[in-house]
């Protein structure tokens, strides 16, 4: 039996390579998973961060890293590369029916030195969940959507923060 990193699924057969429960490639998850990038409150890494010192050896820091905040108060920051949020990162957060969160709900990523948010669009495909990303109360059409500090984002019951 393997259990699953992100939804701690015990029922998965040996020979199986997605998860039973939340879909994860469980082939891949035995390298780092997006489970690994939550942060709890409080925690800094290198990349959310990076500090130089000054003539004066006074910390500076230069460069701000957007995390999205979980409704546990759960850190996930954003990096460099595109981020897939869906099923296996929000099911433990939502009270309603887990089946309206896909498992390729949304892709976050930094992109000139900003952020931006897409529904459903990932490096693999260009197709909408199918019960839709809002921000600050606007559903997500297929554009990319700018990200500021602040901003809410919903997916069905599931109300995240992101930060810069």
């Amino acid at each position: 039996m393997k259990t699953c990193p992100a939804c701690e699924e015990e029922k998965n057969n040996d020979n199986e390579r997605f998860c039973m429960s939340c879909g994860l490639d469980l082939d891949k998850s035995k390298s780092p998973s997006n489970a690994e990038n939550l942060q709890t409150p409080n925690q800094e890494t290198d990349e959310s961060i990076k500090e130089n010192e000054t003539d004066d050896n006074t910390k500076v820091s230069n460069i701000s890293t957007g995390k999205l905040v979980f409704p546990d108060k759960a850190v996930f920051a954003i990096d460099d590369s595109q981020r897939l949020v869906g099923l296996a990162d929000l099911r433990k957060h939502t009270k309603q029916e887990p089946n309206l969160i896909s498992r390729s709900h949304f892709t976050i990523y930094k992109k000139n030195e900003k952020y931006f948010i897409r529904d459903g669009v990932t490096n693999v495909q260009n197709k909408a969940s199918k019960n839709n990303t809002s921000v600050n109360g606007e559903e997500l059409t297929g554009d990319e959507h700018e990200l500021e500090n602040g901003d809410k984002i919903l997916v069905s019951d599931v109300e995240m923060l992101f930060e810069v």
